[in-house]
């Protein structure tokens, strides 16, 4: 039973990724032109026609294309958002063609079942601009069929024990290492650029993106989380050998195995085939498999640390 995760495009030219099982796919995000859209797709083997479902996290341009919204309207393909991501968009030209033709479904903050057999559960992030959400996207359970899935978080200033918990025990985790504090800091943007991209309804520092893995790989099984795909570095705040090292030494770590991919702004990568994980026998930590008391969202600064093995890396 094999299963497809690609990432079309991240950062802040344009984002976009499909997750795919048995011939149907659902899109997180249609934040690229509906030309590149359409070619890479195509790469990875998808066309429009397959897709089940788009799932927006959120309204900023880099995510949402009008002419992309426009060939969902003519294709048939439904747009999930959220209710006030429905206010925001509603006088784009290529979301009203989508909505005239009844193919707008709301979502909430509760898991939902799209076409295809996929299981979403939004994930609250904390990001300017109105409500954002990452997802988790589980497909191809049944009877005694165990599926597997998939943990999407970009574009948000900080993490909780609610994302964590969310995020545990997937097949693949896709987290934001957007960029590098001192690089950040010393980048000659305007200030209140670096602040807003610095504060709790920024961007994800590599940092705190590899304290979050960390926290996701401590209360997951041993045999999920397989593959790390690092989302929306900066081009002018980070690199992927940077960002490569902060995850590197958060799998080191855990002491697992994980294979960690910098996904790219210019064309799909990674593109990953899998299937479920094997069952293992395993014992909870203590407080695991229960849903945490949820806490004051933690902002983590970057620090610097050195290069050490042990891990798996594919780089950029």
């Amino acid at each position: 039973m094999a299963f497809q995760f690609a990432v079309l495009g991240s950062g802040s030219k344009g984002n976009a990724a499909l997750f795919r099982h048995g011939g149907a796919g659902i899109l997180i995000d249609a934040g690229l032109g509906v030309r590149s859209l359409s070619e890479r797709l195509a790469g990875v083997g998808a066309d429009w026609s397959r897709l089940a479902a788009v799932v927006l996290t959120h309204t900023h341009a880099d995510h949402v294309d009008t002419g992309a919204f426009r060939r969902m309207a003519r294709e048939g393909v439904p747009l999930y958002c959220h209710e006030a991501h429905h206010r925001a968009l509603a006088a784009d030209p290529g979301f009203a063609a989508l909505d005239a033709a009844g193919l707008v479904r709301r979502y909430e903050d509760r898991p939902f079942l799209a076409p295809g057999g996929f299981r979403i559960e939004p994930v609250a992030a904390w990001h300017d601009g109105g409500p954002t959400f990452g997802f988790r996207l589980e497909a191809g359970a049944g009877g005694k069929r165990r599926g597997a899935s998939v943990g999407y978080l970009a574009d948000t200033g900080v993490w909780d024990d609610a994302a964590v918990e969310a995020l545990a025990d997937v097949e693949v985790l896709a987290v934001e290492f957007n960029h590098d504090v001192a690089m950040q800091r010393n980048s000659g943007r305007h200030p209140s650029l670096i602040a807003r991209n610095l504060g709790d309804r920024g961007h994800l520092s590599n940092r705190q993106g590899a304290d979050l893995v960390a926290a996701v790989l401590e209360r997951s099984r041993p045999d999920r989380a397989r593959h790390l795909v690092l989302l929306h570095l900066s081009a002018q705040c980070n690199r992927p050998e940077i960002a490569l090292r902060e995850a590197g030494e958060a799998v080191r770590q855990s002491g697992r195995q994980v294979l960690i991919h910098a996904a790219r702004q210019s064309s799909p990568h990674p593109d990953l085939t899998f299937g479920p994980s094997r069952s293992t026998l395993w014992k909870p930590q203590a407080g695991a498999g229960r849903r945490p008391r949820r806490t004051k969202p933690r902002l983590v600064h970057a620090e610097s640390c050195g290069f050490l093995p042990g891990f798996v890396l594919e780089g950029s």
